[in-house]
């Protein structure tokens, strides 16, 4: 059994095609489908079948099952390690993922201050919606996740880094400005302008009107909390937000109150694999996060 055989098995496994494993690995599918064979041979190889070859369609058997699992950790500790040495002589990367509505707000700030203090660490960005940045984690193309909880599952490790208030957001000249403090009663006749559905930032707000009774009328959903904002400065509805999205507006494009008990709050988390190299730069920027926090 050599380490290629397992990744020409992972690809095969993976894509479920000898010829999309051989793309992959770029080599022939008659090279790898050699070392295949030869995986499975009772002379060099494990003696068992890995794969039911149902014409174009590729099954992995119970042994092949069996083997997956194996093989993906035996990779991915490989892949590790080898960028455990590469980071002790290079100053070392850290891959970061964050949700859209953390990363516009609260990355500059933090990457910047990071950088003061580890100038040789290479920091790699990726901004997406939390499921697909957990599958990241679990798959190991990144290193740590800037979310809001919950996050549940025990192969990841769930650090809170603060609990921040969620804000309402109003146009500049709206007649509920002039309060000091909003209820969802003073905006059950308003416009509503949310993020969308995907987001689990949307879905939070949702859940706090309606623990509070209220049905917002949303005549307006958005990708991005910028957008959300536009619209609000336009005078096209209200929107609830994060802080630090309110914080962030130096122009002052909206108006911004707090709204009274019970006061809505997201906890933000950092989250990592338990299992999988931490480079040793992912502590400290923890720590820059959660000071800037």
């Amino acid at each position: 059994m050599e380490i290629h055989q397992l990744k020409y098995f992972v690809a095969v496994a993976e894509t479920g095609s000898f010829t999309r494993a051989a793309e992959r690995e770029g080599v022939t599918q008659p090279t790898l489908s050699e070392q295949i064979l030869r995986l499975e041979s009772k002379q060099k190889g494990i003696g068992r079948q890995l794969f039911d070859r149902l014409g174009r369609k590729v099954v992995l058997t119970d042994a092949g099952n069996v083997l997956l699992s194996h093989a993906q950790s035996i990779l991915a500790a490989m892949g590790e390690a080898e960028r455990a040495v590469r980071d002790s002589s290079e100053g070392g990367r850290l891959r970061v993922g964050a949700i859209p509505t953390v990363a516009p707000f609260l990355l500059p700030i933090a990457v910047t201050r990071f950088h003061k203090a580890h100038p040789t660490v290479k920091i790699q960005l990726k901004e997406d919606l939390t499921e697909r940045l957990l599958a990241d984690l679990l798959s190991g193309d990144l290193d740590i996740g800037l979310m809001a909880l919950p996050i549940r599952d025990e192969r990841l490790h769930v650090e809170k880094l603060f609990t921040e208030p969620l804000v309402m957001a109003l146009p500049p000249k709206h007649p509920l400005a002039s309060k000091a403090e909003l209820k969802l009663g003073d905006v059950v006749d308003e416009p509503f302008i949310l993020l969308d559905d995907v987001h689990c930032f949307g879905d939070q707000v949702l859940s706090f009107c309606h623990r509070g009774g209220l049905e917002p009328r949303v005549v307006c959903q958005g990708e991005q909390i910028v957008t959300l904002l536009a619209m609000v400065a336009a005078n096209q509805g209200v929107s609830v937000v994060p802080e630090m999205a309110a914080v962030a507006d130096v122009a002052k494009s909206c108006v911004y109150r707090p709204l009274g008990k019970p006061a809505p709050t997201r906890t933000l988390c950092a989250v990592w694999h338990k299992q999988r190299y931490r480079p040793a730069s992912l502590r400290a920027f923890v720590d820059v996060v959660r000071h800037n926090g």
